[in-house]
């Protein structure tokens, strides 16, 4: 019940301040910008309180064990993550190529997640349809220095 005289006398107080404050602003071009000012006083005089107030509050709000469905949510942020992340690299890959006017038959890049949410490009893994094998080395050469990533080009035979 204290608290609450303590608050009500707090706000009687700024009200008042605020009241004389305001009779002794002239009209012009301040006097806005002293009744905003006055505003963002009386408002703070309001809340004050309530800053001692809240740090008793104590909430436990991190669970001891980690729920089941955090972590099936994870593991599907995760998967979401290398899926984005896969089919930059494949529309990437395939534009290059055109530009070269290489056809592609399949792309897979070969990712890792670490456990502070970033992801490192270990390698890509290009496949170029049947008749190209002959542009591999091209291709992984011009796809290195485009993309700065790792590549192994292979044709649709099986041939480097």
């Amino acid at each position: 019940m204290n608290g609450v005289k303590e608050w009500s006398a707090a706000i009687c107080m700024a009200a008042l301040a605020a009241t004389l404050l305001q009779t002794l602003v002239p009209n012009g071009s301040m006097e806005r910008m002293v009744k905003f000012i006055i505003g963002a006083f009386v408002i703070c005089a309001m809340i004050q309180p309530l800053s001692r107030v809240v740090p008793q509050i104590s909430v436990d709000l991190q669970a001891s064990e980690q729920t089941p469905v955090n972590s099936q949510l994870e593991t599907t942020v995760k998967n979401q993550m290398n899926d984005a992340a896969q089919q930059s690299i494949r529309n990437l890959v395939i534009t290059e190529l055109n530009n070269l006017n290489i056809k592609c038959e399949n792309v897979n890049a070969i990712i890792n997640t670490n456990e502070d949410g970033s992801i490192s490009i270990n390698k890509v893994v290009v496949i170029l349809a049947k008749g190209y094998d002959a542009d591999c080395a091209k291709a992984a050469e011009h796809l290195e220095k485009a993309l700065g990533i790792q590549m192994e080009v292979t044709a649709d035979e099986g041939k480097r």
